[in-house]
């Protein structure tokens, strides 16, 4: 009996990780129910071992490698096909070509091409900052973008074209902190311009205003759906660890 109870609430936690997507802890779960439920007749093992089955299919889907998709040798026939002759939009061709396959650190250089070659912005910055954003977090992003503008932005641009744009467009994307730090840095290499000084001060009323909604009048985290679903699976995994270990001991 408290073998089949162990099993039981085994069982049971592993179907909480699973339905919130903690697949390799439900899997990990499963193998270690599925040890414990020998001597409880091959239905029940056959019925493990098909769980355990779909969720290692779907961790396989989950580790699919890009880098097996598209080879070294492939990724340079891409970037080096139309030889010589490359022009600026064969070289935005390839960049979205890459992005979209996942590829963003490869996209992202293709892009900085464009840079150099003082294309304009509003064509392809869009897709530049997508592509940063998906290697780097919003707190990082920032020196990324410093290292493009040191690097790759021509001589004879205006020294605050790509920071405000980019600033725009990590806007546009509720990246605000990152966003926010290139306006101030543009400020003062130079006054901004009465439009983007407004989106600036905008933008900078937004972050103060989630900032006091994220706080509850007593200073505590406000409540939200998602935070308080965790606490309670939290507690109620909790709550069955410690009934498996009690029923263990007996």
């Amino acid at each position: 009996m408290t073998n089949k109870l162990t099993i039981a609430f085994s069982r049971r936690e592993a179907e909480l990780y699973r339905s919130h997507g903690l697949l390799e802890e439900a899997r990990q779960l499963y193998h270690q129910v599925l040890e414990e439920a020998g001597s409880l007749g091959p239905s029940l093992t056959s019925s493990l071992q098909d769980t355990i089955g779909k969720l290692e299919a779907e961790l396989a889907e989950l580790e699919i490698d890009l880098t097996d998709v598209v080879s070294e040798r492939e990724l340079c026939i891409l970037r080096d096909g139309w030889g010589d002759a490359q022009s600026p939009s064969d070289i935005h061709t390839c960049a979205t070509a890459l992005g979209s396959i996942g590829l963003y650190e490869a996209a992202i250089e293709e892009y900085r091409r464009l840079v150099r070659l003082k294309q304009p912005l509003a064509d392809f910055l869009a897709g530049l900052t997508d592509c940063l954003l998906a290697v780097y977090s919003p707190d990082s992003v920032l020196a990324a973008i410093e290292t493009i503008i040191d690097q790759d932005q021509p001589e004879t641009a205006h020294p605050n074209s790509l920071r405000i744009a980019f600033a725009m467009e990590l806007a546009r994307r509720d990246a605000d902190r990152p966003a926010l730090a290139l306006y101030k840095a543009a400020r003062q290499i130079q006054p901004l311009p009465r439009q983007v000084d407004a989106m600036a001060l905008s933008l900078e009323k937004r972050m103060q205003a989630r900032a006091s909604r994220d706080l509850a009048p007593t200073g505590t985290p406000r409540s939200n759906p998602t935070h308080q679903l965790k606490l309670r699976l939290a507690n109620r995994l909790a709550r069955l660890r410690g009934l498996m270990r009690r029923l263990r001991k007996a």
